[in-house]
């Protein structure tokens, strides 16, 4: 390590001593100059020492405050003072100033040749980039042997740990998660809920904008700038590594998941899929869909950390994006909030190896609908009551309520081009008014008459009556709550 402030003090042949400033001897430095110019702060940097005999320290106690200050504002690392016979004496200003920033000033002995601190700070910069590069290089060593090893992001971090002396953690900010910890982090104690014991070192990463390396003392202080911009490049590396395998399961899952609701494809032959995608346990089809029908931001979705132990299947389709994820509605819920304003989620069933996925996203569909109508951002499929509790309560109910009661009538419209599913819905919705109902569609009233008799000839229920309109109005409505088309429930 490049020696410090304190390390220069220890050094009993330098015979330095605190003058002031004694609370900043950790600050590091890596190089000494010597200079009686009255402005040393435009000859220095950030981490030198300077070196003066008091040539060109002012003499009067406002003017040697204003100096010092302006020296600490170069962010040097600390002064000595090896003062000349006819050198102005230091002020209790100056003292005072150093004091308040835990600026060090040292005193040395005017007999110190500048000369022999400057190598001993120059060994140490020497030693301490040695040490640095065998550090590195031990780094990148280890990290590929743990690569080489199949080993897990945490393994790989405890490896970096071991060869920086520091306690490593890659976190999501943006929703406060780990998304893996070296050994050395994980042991460490809070010192409160939500807090830990050391202030970290934030070191962003590269291409990522959310996730950050945290790094805290170890074995050793948190003062290599480099060596952390090594730690946050490998990172990064990793990071984009994984990016790249969950960009090419989501599209491979996208694949299998259209196939399965086209019926191309069985579940069955997917299932060991689903557990190498870490849904081992539970899964069920999802549908995401906002109220309005706005556009949901799904592309960056199976990025996001709360999906990190688990790969699901995803498709966006029809303003909606379906999914075979993991059943658990709190993590499912938690992703609404990434895919946009109004979003809520809805679950089929659980799934199991013989089910069939298309009927299981009808499902999800209908219990989104239930979730928007109910105000809730998740619904399961059969626990939600909407307010129509005269509905059948599940899709194949409704499919058979409307095979047995519209089902002639699609059958009719479709081979004749006929228009009779139409008229009844107007009839019924403008409460049997025939004039008004045939205004509406824009025919003569005999037409509708004609029609009306049609459809009772085909469904055995008379649409004038109070019989024959309840069962073809609940017919109309259960089909409508499923927000599926009328040919998809009588196939």
């Amino acid at each position: 390590m490049v020696i410090t402030v304190d390390g220069l003090i220890a050094v009993p042949s330098l015979g330095l001593t605190y003058l002031a400033g004694s609370r900043g001897g950790s600050r590091p430095v890596t190089w000494a100059h010597a200079c009686d110019l009255p402005d040393p702060w435009r000859w220095f940097q950030a981490g030198d020492l300077v070196m003066t005999t008091g040539g060109g320290l002012p003499a009067g106690s406002a003017e040697q405050t204003r100096w010092i200050d302006r020296l600490i504002g170069s962010r040097v690392s600390g002064l000595v003072l090896a003062m000349a016979a006819d050198a102005p004496e230091v002020t209790p200003g100056l003292r005072a100033t150093a004091e308040e920033h835990d600026f060090p000033v040292l005193l040395a002995d005017f007999d110190l040749q500048f000369v022999t601190l400057a190598r001993t700070v120059i060994e140490s910069a020497v030693e301490s980039e040695r040490e640095r590069l065998a550090t590195t290089r031990r780094l990148y060593d280890m990290y590929w042997q743990s690569l080489r090893a199949r080993g897990t992001f945490d393994e790989r971090l405890s490896a970096l740990e071991g060869s920086v002396g520091w306690a490593l953690e890659v976190r999501d900010l943006e929703v406060g998660e780990t998304l893996a910890r070296g050994q050395a982090a994980a042991n460490r104690q809070p010192a409160r809920p939500g807090g830990l014991i050391d202030e970290a070192t934030q070191v962003p990463l590269p291409g990522t904008s959310d996730v950050t390396l945290m790094v805290r003392p170890g074995r050793r202080p948190v003062q290599d700038r480099l060596l952390l911009q090594h730690l946050g490049g490998l990172i990064a590396l990793e990071l984009e590594h994984h990016a790249a395998q969950r960009d090419h399961l989501r599209a491979s899952g996208q694949d299998l998941l259209v196939g399965l609701l086209d019926e191309t494809i069985d579940l069955a032959a997917v299932w060991p899929e689903l557990r190498h995608r870490g849904m081992a346990a539970g899964v069920t089809v999802a549908c995401w869909k906002a109220s309005d029908a706005t556009p949901l931001l799904h592309e960056h979705l199976h990025h996001d950390v709360r999906l990190r132990h688990s790969a699901p299947l995803l498709a966006y389709r029809s303003g909606a994006l379906l999914g075979i994820v993991p059943d658990d509605s709190e993590l499912l819920t938690s992703l609404t909030t990434k895919l946009g304003g109004g979003c809520a989620v809805g679950l089929s069933t659980p799934l199991a190896a013989s089910s069939r996925v298309s009927e299981a996203a009808r499902q999800a569909r209908l219990a989104v609908a239930g979730a928007h109508e109910a105000g809730t951002p998740l619904a399961r499929y059969g626990t939600h009551r909407s307010g129509s509790w005269f509905l059948p309560h599940s899709i194949e109910e409704t499919r058979q309520l409307v095979r047995r009661t519209l089902g002639p009538l699609l059958t009719y419209d479709r081979d004749h081009g006929g228009d009779l599913v139409t008229s009844l819905r107007t009839f019924l919705a403008n409460d049997g008014a025939v004039q008004r109902s045939s205004d509406r569609l824009g025919i003569h009233r005999q037409t509708l008459v004609y029609r009306l008799r049609k459809v009772e000839q085909l469904t055995g229920l008379k649409p004038t009556s109070t019989r024959g309109a309840a069962v073809l109005w609940l017919a109309l409505q259960a089909a409508d709550s499923t927000q599926l088309p009328l040919d998809d429930l009588t196939d």
